[in-house]
């Protein structure tokens, strides 16, 4: 599986979860959420140089969904004229992803005792809760913030996928307090890892590690072949998990232009 064509999985793996609907343009595929305005969820993946007219196609296509633009592509030398191009078309780089794949190393279980898997709606308040706690503002090991409309996200599609067995959350006790959470979405043999956090208090005590590795080791045991994330290089989460096992496959990145100046 090329790096495009791991992207192209990703964004149906997320189809139903963070995106509600995708638009396949032949050249690009448009995914696009109600729920989070974000360019993260909102954005097209394209694998070749675009020409002018396919840019438009781009454009007209997110403007008629009311989004901002935003071209999403692996970072390659063959694809550094688009960027120029993009730049010259009043696009401006909004995130970079550096895609971790677990490296395969062993796990220490014994922790596995104080993690709980999410299974009812009194379980999902106190994930939300948790999680919510767990990034706010001004928090050096958060390049993030605050999770704003990604909080209602994780709660409308718990409600959709529970007991299924596309989507899993966790949540790490420490003397029956929660403390940390993640979550786990399994699709045709991939796990991604994502909503990793853990309160301020107990930093620096393995429980984001402890939240993380229990992701890995229930993708496993799902049957997944790999198990990844997404990072930003040079941020805290990027070295997080370089340490606990995980190393960098490849970057992607996403420029995006204010749809206010195509209106």
């Amino acid at each position: 599986m090329t790096n495009y064509e791991f992207l192209r999985k990703y964004q149906r793996l997320q189809n139903g979860i963070a995106i509600d609907r995708l638009v396949d343009l032949g050249f690009a595929t448009v995914g696009y959420s109600e729920t989070d305005k974000s360019s993260f969820w909102n954005l097209a993946i394209v694998n070749t140089l675009l020409e002018p007219i396919q840019i438009e196609k781009i454009e007209s296509t997110m403007v008629s969904i009311k989004r901002s633009p935003t071209i999403y592509f692996e970072n390659r030398d063959d694809m550094k004229s688009l960027i120029e191009t993009l730049g010259t078309k009043g696009y401006k780089k909004s995130f970079e992803d550096s895609w971790q794949f677990w490296k395969g190393e062993e796990i220490d279980k014994s922790r596995f005792g104080t993690v709980k898997k999410v299974d009812s709606e009194e379980m999902l308040k106190v994930y939300l809760e948790t999680f919510d706690s767990c990034y706010q503002k001004d928090d050096p090991e958060n390049p993030y913030g605050e999770l704003g409309e990604y909080l209602e996200l994780t709660e409308n599609v718990w409600h959709k996928h529970n007991g299924t067995g596309r989507l899993e959350y966790f949540i790490a006790y420490k003397d029956e307090k929660p403390v940390a959470v993640s979550a786990l979405t399994n699709f045709e043999g991939l796990g991604y890892i994502s909503n990793v956090g853990s309160l301020r208090e107990v930093r620096g005590e393995g429980f984001g590690k402890l939240v993380t590795h229990y992701c890995v080791s229930q993708s496993i045991e799902n049957g997944n072949m790999e198990h990844c994330l997404a990072t930003e290089e040079g941020a805290y989460p990027f070295e997080f998990y370089k340490r606990i096992g995980f190393e960098t496959r490849f970057t992607a990145s996403a420029y995006t232009k204010d749809i206010s100046t195509l209106r």
